[in-house]
């Protein structure tokens, strides 16, 4: 049977707090076999005494870590994840704004890094074939795997040493970029994507190949409504912070994924 890790990386406040019982919460009561795997979560820089003391009651391992340096944005500090010293086959990466609703370990591989296709881009392509140039890269020809999305990635252990190497070392690298000219500078208004950028051309540097996730992985609570989601069956809620005042998901005005969001709402309940 293969041994999981399912992890996520928060900060020391209140949401993120919610956003990460949350998380493994969801994973307890629908994630059927994924119930079964390693839990763990890490805090950059401190976790409040009940908080960890609520999550270990759940089975969840409990750590705190420093950031990384001056050119690292806060959110590269989930790449603490790929330094968990535990004994798994499959790292499963997750960002803890995200609640499971649905056993999804069939779709892990052991042989294959599989992601979420990326549905926020903040660049163009010609900022884009800008951006690989400027690192001697060649930019992918299939345009779903120009920019990486970093929320959800399943990663064999293989990998996990090799890519956590080359996703640290291109943080660096964009970090210092931003702003050392007129076109990193415009670039710098996204400098709060500097980790999915990085990973973007960690992935290209590497030859590192990734699988795409089904649809059903991609369903998003960003208040707009994506129709062509209304009849899927999510794997996961992907709620950013969509949350209302007494800590439950907004609904999404798609069908079907508003009846997992209410199934959610109700866990939160008891």
């Amino acid at each position: 049977m293969t041994k999981l890790l399912i992890a996520c990386v928060a900060e020391n406040t209140e949401e993120f707090h919610f956003r990460t019982i949350t998380l493994f919460k969801t994973i307890q009561k629908f994630g059927g076999n994924l119930a079964k795997a390693k839990l763990a979560a890490i805090f950059i820089d401190d976790v409040e005494e009940l908080v960890a003391e609520q999550l270990k009651s759940m089975g969840v391992i409990v750590d705190v870590m420093k950031p990384y340096g001056e050119n690292f944005q806060r959110n590269c500090n989930k790449i603490r994840m790929l330094e968990i010293d535990e004994d798994y086959d499959v790292l499963v990466a997750l960002d803890c704004d995200i609640a499971v609703t649905r056993d999804f370990s069939s779709e892990i591989s052991t042989d294959e890094i599989r992601v979420c296709d990326s549905l926020i881009d903040p660049l163009t392509l010609s900022e884009w074939e800008y951006v690989y140039d400027y690192f001697n890269l060649p930019i992918p020809e299939n345009e779903r795997k120009i920019h990486a999305n970093s929320s959800v990635l399943f990663i064999p252990k293989k990998y996990v040493k090799p890519l956590r190497d080359i996703w640290l070392h291109y943080c660096d690298l964009v970090g210092k970029a931003f702003y050392s000219n007129d076109q990193w500078t415009k670039l710098g208004e996204h400098i709060w994507f500097t980790e999915p950028f990085a990973l973007s051309l960690a992935y290209v540097d590497k030859g590192i190949e990734r699988d795409l996730l089904p649809a059903e992985f991609h369903i998003h609570i960003n208040g707009s409504h994506q129709s062509w989601a209304n009849k899927l069956h999510p794997y996961f809620l992907h709620y950013h912070h969509n949350i209302t005042e007494d800590w439950k998901l907004k609904t999404t005005g798609m069908e079907i994924p508003d009846q997992y969001v209410k199934m959610v709402n109700n866990l939160l309940e008891e």
